[in-house]
């Protein structure tokens, strides 16, 4: 059991130096983000309301998510609430897949002006994964707030 663990932890970074991971934070929600760059957890800030359609992402890092985000992700990028109902409604025209507008957030980063400027093929960015989830919707709010923004 030990061999095997050290076995899985030695090809995790060894692998590492094979891709990268950036985090997809929606602007409202941008915790993580603030944490990463300041290299110490924080919260929300006090006055924030937490208006996001992507309600699954209303949470914040603790203590067991934190060292995960400080030690392994690379970079954190934010997204407009636009930007998210964009993608979302983008993946399920285009996949016919119903996604929640959390998983569209990692969509919109991925579209974002500044993922392709920090992650281009001359850098040897080849290909980029998504995770997408969705069974958290509620079709009609979310429907709503797309034709709220004349999406």
């Amino acid at each position: 059991m030990l061999n095997r663990g050290f076995y899985n932890l030695s090809f995790f970074h060894f692998s590492r130096a094979l891709f990268q991971i950036v985090l997809a934070e929606p602007m409202e929600l941008d915790d993580a983000k603030r944490s990463k760059e300041a290299g110490i957890l924080l919260g929300h800030h006090e006055d924030n309301q937490l208006n996001s359609c992507a309600d699954g992402l209303k949470t914040t890092l603790g203590a067991n998510t934190w060292p995960i985000v400080r030690d392994l992700v690379d970079d954190v990028i934010t997204v407009s609430e636009v930007d998210i109902l964009h993608a979302t409604k983008l993946i399920w025209e285009r996949l016919k897949v119903m996604i929640e507008p959390s998983a569209g957030v990692g969509v919109a980063v991925a579209l974002s002006n500044e993922f392709r400027d920090k992650y281009r093929v001359e850098n040897g960015i080849q290909n980029v994964g998504v995770i997408l989830c969705g069974g958290n919707v509620d079709i009609l709010k979310v429907t709503k707030l797309m034709e709220e923004q004349g999406i």
